[in-house]
């Protein structure tokens, strides 16, 4: 089958959660022979963009980058003020060029099936009307909700006014398609419709031998420009560093991910035990000196994947209610859950001080996820609710 690839960024490893969702999901429908053309926008990061789609090209999957016109998302975004039904996160990724490029792909190929990844390239294909499926990820409205609670003033009513549109969007979207996906049974109840499917994030088994630094490093990954991930470290330094470094005072915090916000930097300014790295090549060797991960999560949707990833490397995983969500590890047996600033930081310290119960909890979460979120068989469930099969 011919099937076209939406997306507003590149399929690709080591990036955001709906990039590497994306990447494994393409990858397995070319395995089976399905041809797959990506359209998507092109980010800064064009180096990195371009490393991407030669990846993708050795697998045989096509890339069409479209450069995004700033001047027509700024119309859009402003035209959006004004519309009830478009959110603002899909009325900047709406393009002309972009929906243009996937009807020249319709008009050259019999394409059978649209493939969405997010909500936010959506609107660029209104017009079609075949076989749709949505890789939603998480529910934005869920995000846009949790997120206003933790706002006052003019942000959030500005957040609860995007969550309304974001979270009848989303709905309307999976009415429409053949089939949608959410990582999260949490945010399959709040979109709330029947061609919604589950299906938790997929993570690799990291096998190298764990090489624990002397002194303890707590790390906390992920897109660090993400507010969700902005207000959970924040959070922490706020309730929790204090009280570590008090009873650990060699500790080190180290805060990996991409395009940190400015006041994630003052955080290194501020603490000199704490690190930041920025974009590495990869999460999984930092992870694996790490004495314990962090998940303080005050907000955000979906599953959180820099927790699996940490068990993957069987680091053990400290994190609160709405950072576990949906995962089905069983507390304090493959990971810590807590919820205020002087239960989370026992529990991080108690995992700094008992080694035997780290490797223990370490071990036991690197056992869970290769059993419950290995690629290949959620692949395989993806193809079965697609109903796709071999080309």
């Amino acid at each position: 089958m011919n099937i076209i690839a939406i997306s507003n960024r590149v399929p690709a490893l080591n990036k955001t959660g709906d990039q590497i969702v994306s990447f494994y999901r393409l990858n397995y429908l070319a395995k089976l022979g399905h041809s797959i053309d990506v359209v998507c926008f092109q980010s800064i990061n064009i180096k990195d963009d371009n490393l991407a789609k030669q990846i993708l090209k050795k697998k045989g999957i096509h890339v069409h980058f479209i450069q995004l016109n700033i001047f027509e998302s700024i119309l859009n975004l402003t035209k959006a003020m004004f519309n009830k039904d478009l959110p603002f996160q899909c009325a900047f990724f709406k393009s002309k060029k972009f929906s243009n490029k996937v009807k020249v792909l319709f008009k050259n190929k019999k394409i059978h099936s649209i493939y969405c990844v997010m909500i936010r390239v959506a609107p660029n294909i209104d017009w079609y009307q075949g076989k749709l499926l949505v890789e939603m990820i998480d529910s934005m409205g869920l995000n846009f909700l949790r997120r206003s609670k933790m706002t006052k003033g003019l942000k959030k009513w500005i957040l609860k006014k995007e969550q309304k549109k974001a979270s009848n969007y989303e709905k309307n979207l999976a009415d429409r398609s053949y089939r949608s996906f959410v990582v999260s049974s949490i945010d399959q109840k709040k979109i709330a419709s029947s061609n919604l499917r589950v299906l938790p994030l997929g993570v690799n088994i990291f096998n190298k031998k764990r090489k624990i630094s002397k002194n303890p490093i707590i790390i906390f990954s992920g897109n660090m420009f993400y507010q969700p991930n902005v207000d959970a470290i924040l959070w922490f330094v706020k309730h929790c560093w204090s009280n570590i470094l008090k009873e650990e005072p060699k500790t080190k915090l180290l805060i990996v991910g991409s395009n940190p916000a400015a006041n994630i930097i003052l955080l290194a300014n501020k603490y000199s035990s704490i690190n930041i790295t920025g974009r590495v090549p990869s999460v999984f060797n930092i992870l694996n000196k790490a004495t314990v991960s962090i998940a303080p999560m005050q907000s955000g949707s979906g599953m959180q994947i820099k927790i699996l990833e940490a068990m993957a490397c069987a680091i053990p995983v400290v994190c609160t209610t709405i950072g576990i969500g949906d995962i089905r590890a069983k507390v304090n047996k493959d990971l810590l859950v807590a919820d205020t600033g002087k239960d989370f930081s026992q529990k991080v310290i108690y995992m700094i001080r008992s080694m035997q119960q780290n490797r223990i909890i370490g071990k036991n979460g690197q056992l869970y996820v290769a059993e419950k979120h290995g690629w290949e068989n959620l692949n395989q469930k993806f193809i079965n609710l697609y109903n796709l099969k071999k080309k």
